[in-house]
């Protein structure tokens, strides 16, 4: 998340260099606090005024910064892909050379997910605004893409033998291991171990 907060400042300093340091700070406020309060009360509780209130900064703040609210949720979507990319990268430190290593991948992915589950709530209140918003079901498709890219990326090297499909299979147990684990908010991680450890044996063999 760090590393995605550095890189945040130096793409607002380059496409707006009159920014101050304080006023990048405001804009950083400014998303977290919409990400909180999607986590908390859904797409349909955003508004700039409401924002502005939780963040404590005057309205003229939040549309300084964000013209529309499909420009603020847009923007919003896409720090939180950031952090989620920030945090995959994090994660592939270690080799996948065996079926183990991507199970082990998949459950830490997951696992830390659930450290924080007002961001895994605000990631499928984004997830289903994506259905009812072009753009930002554009977004949620390039991040689709790219975590499918790199499971497939691992399966071709365990010799699977459609790598994309499976993927993509993997993605979608994914999330509905997350959807029934904020239901019930008692992720089990060793059940999700056990299944997708099955799952990646079909795979392969």
């Amino acid at each position: 998340v760090l590393s995605y907060i550095l890189c945040t400042i130096v793409q607002i300093m380059r496409s707006r260099p009159s920014l101050s340091v304080q006023q990048i700070g405001r804009r950083q406020l400014i998303l977290d606090t919409t990400l909180k309060m999607i986590a908390a009360g859904g797409i349909d509780s955003v508004t700039h005024r409401k924002v502005a209130e939780a963040a404590g900064i005057p309205l003229g703040s939040t549309t300084y910064y964000f013209d529309s609210r499909e420009h603020l949720l847009r923007e919003v979507f896409e720090y939180y892909i950031a952090m989620a990319m920030s945090l995959h990268e994090s994660l592939k430190t270690t080799p996948i050379n065996s079926s183990i290593d991507l199970v082990n991948f998949l459950v830490e992915l997951t696992n830390r997910e659930f450290q924080d589950e007002r961001l895994l709530l605000a990631e499928y209140e984004m997830t289903l605004f994506a259905a009812r918003n072009e753009r930002i079901a554009g977004l949620l498709h390039e991040w689709d893409s790219v975590m499918v890219a790199n499971i497939a990326e691992a399966l071709t090297a365990l010799g699977a033998k459609r790598p994309q499909d499976a993927g993509r299979t993997i993605l979608h147990f994914v999330r509905g291991y997350e959807l029934d684990g904020l239901s019930r908010h008692t992720p089990d991680p060793n059940g999700f171990r056990r299944r997708i450890q099955d799952m990646l044996v079909a795979f392969i063999t």
